[in-house]
């Protein structure tokens, strides 16, 4: 622990996180939703925190909580994919699609959409899987059919260019001379349920170090033992063996997992960005020591090697993109790494370096002065963090996992306290301030 005189009270701060989670749907958070997206973005927030609140406290409800959540996660997870392997889904993140085509036509009119792919989450929601034909009408007039059954769903006068009726959410227009009497086809398909690594890995990795603890300590086997142990081999089947078929090796020694090659993905086949890759990536470092299973040890190294290897030095700091990929040859990549997205980068750092992993003291005080020299504004009485890694602009709240740096610079514990208060304290990152404070005691 810190020599330094802690700024909280501990007992008072645990209290009102237990009050908080008491609040949602009566102490289970969103454990019951069997949607992927709310488990990953939702449900691991309280999972990571109890978790940490049990390192910070030792009060072993905390990890009984754990056991309660997710045994009732793993009732929700089911074969969706008649694979073998029990998993959760989400169409959150898929993509709507259309296609289109004359049918034998007289004119030379083309039918086009402005674009052949529409995210779930922008619009995409409203496509039904359907086919349908446009009959060009004599005067300019055209009608839109359910093909099979005949019947009318839109229609009235079009001009070339302009959009039809009846395709929402896609923007659909006739082009060049259509004749009275010609027709086109326009299929859609809705967005599919597709499972996320990143989903996985963010709601796994408390799980994964509740397993840690409990297997590496003779007392907490006792009462944990059976649950950890259960919670190991589904990982190990369920999870990592599945997602075996996705793993990409970019170097000899190091690699990531890919998307899935189902169409309705965002980006089929394509790498995942470091965060999605390393939210799991973190739930293996914490099951390398505990498993027999080898794989845990080799992946999780092989993506911290991906991962350093897209860093560049920028001064004192690193700096580094969202996204690194190749496509046909050719290297690829977003923008710069948000601050959001940037907490898994950085936590999968912090848990690799305290591990011995790829990452050393070194690194993980240039990842510090990323956000002390590159993203913090400078001032103590009016705190703010840039929303990416490499600039000021922004004022972001980010507490879990960048704080965790304060083991290799204490001032980022200053900073990120300070952020804390100006924030009104909210009690959503008190576990991660009380996580910060132990970590605070293990510099040096």
């Amino acid at each position: 622990m810190s020599r330094r005189a802690a700024p909280f009270d501990l007992e008072e701060m645990v209290e009102r996180f237990a009050d908080f989670d008491r609040s949602h749907s009566h102490g289970r958070g969103q454990s019951h939703e069997p949607d992927s997206g709310k488990l990953g973005w939702g449900e691991s927030g309280f999972l990571d925190a109890y978790v940490k609140l049990y390192e910070s406290t030792g009060d072993e409800g905390w990890l009984e909580k754990i056991v309660d959540h997710f045994d009732r996660m793993i009732a929700t997870a089911k074969d969706h994919f008649s694979d073998g392997h029990a998993t959760w889904v989400t169409p959150t993140y898929s993509v709507a699609l259309v296609r289109t085509g004359p049918m034998h036509n007289r004119g030379t009119a083309r039918i086009t959409p402005e674009e052949e792919r529409v995210w779930v989450i922008r619009g995409g929601d409203m496509a039904r899987d359907s086919i349908r034909v446009v009959e060009i009408l004599p005067e300019r007039r055209y009608a839109v059919q359910e093909y099979g059954t005949r019947k009318m769903l839109a229609g009235g006068r079009f001009r070339p260019g302009a959009t039809l009726s009846g395709f929402a959410p896609f923007k659909i227009s006739i082009e060049g001379a259509a004749r009275a009497g010609d027709r086109f086809w326009v299929q859609v398909s809705a967005g599919e349920p597709l499972e996320y690594i990143v989903h996985q890995g963010m709601f796994l990795h408390p799980v994964s170090r509740f397993v840690e603890h409990v297997l590496k300590n003779a007392q907490l086997k006792a009462g944990f033992g059976t649950s950890a142990r259960t919670y190991l081999r589904f990982i190990g089947k369920q999870i990592a063996d599945k997602h075996e078929r996705d793993w990409v090796d970019a170097t000899p020694s190091s690699g990531g997992y890919r998307f899935s090659p189902w169409m309705t993905e965002r980006f089929p086949n394509r790498i995942m960005p470091h965060n999605q890759y390393l939210a799991l990536g973190r739930a293996y470092l914490s099951l390398q020591g505990v498993s027999r299973k080898r794989l845990f040890a080799d992946r999780a190294q092989r993506m911290a090697k991906h991962f350093k290897r897209h860093l560049w030095k920028t001064d004192r700091a690193y700096t580094w993109y969202y996204w690194d990929w190749i496509e046909g040859g050719d290297d690829g990549h977003s923008a710069i790494e948000d601050t959001s997205h940037g907490r898994i980068d950085i936590g999968f750092a912090v848990d690799a370096c305290r591990r011995g992993v790829v990452f050393n003291k070194a690194d993980m005080q240039r990842f510090a002065h990323t956000l002390l020299d590159q993203m913090w504004n400078g001032s103590v009485d009016d705190p703010a963090i840039g929303g990416h890694v490499d600039r000021k602009e922004g004022d972001s709240t980010p507490c879990a996992d960048w704080i965790d740096l304060c083991q290799w610079n204490p001032r980022v514990w200053d900073v990120m306290w300070r952020v804390f208060c100006k924030a009104g304290q909210p009690v959503q990152m008190i576990p991660s301030i009380l996580q910060g404070w132990r970590r605070l005691g293990e510099s040096g």
